[in-house]
């Protein structure tokens, strides 16, 4: 579960979504091998509940479907590994910055 739920908290500080420094925290607690508290599983239901129900789209006869996600391109993929990498610390903000212009600039 604890995988799980470390790429679940990835995806989000990836997308943007959310209390970055808390999701970083909640990485921080899963990766020591810590239980995480029961509000901080919550609050990452309540996130990942709102993508779920924006997926959602009612069919002709009122009943709901999962519609389908638009691929990603490449930069889109690139840009969410460098968040990524950014909330672990693995590289600096200001790395962050240059790599995400240079991604940007095409």
């Amino acid at each position: 579960m604890s995988e799980d739920l470390l790429k679940t908290v990835r995806d989000l500080i990836a997308s943007g979504k959310g209390d970055i420094k808390r999701l970083r925290d909640i990485m921080n607690i899963i990766k020591q091998g810590n239980p995480v508290y029961l509000s901080d599983y919550r609050y990452i239901q309540s996130l990942t509940s709102e993508d779920f129900e924006k997926q959602q789209v009612e069919d002709k006869d009122g009943s709901f479907v999962a519609k389908q996600k638009p691929k990603q391109t490449k930069s889109d993929e690139s840009l969410n590994l460098l968040r990524i990498r950014l909330a672990e610390g693995q590289i600096t903000v200001d790395e962050f910055r240059e790599l995400k212009e240079a991604l940007t600039e095409d």
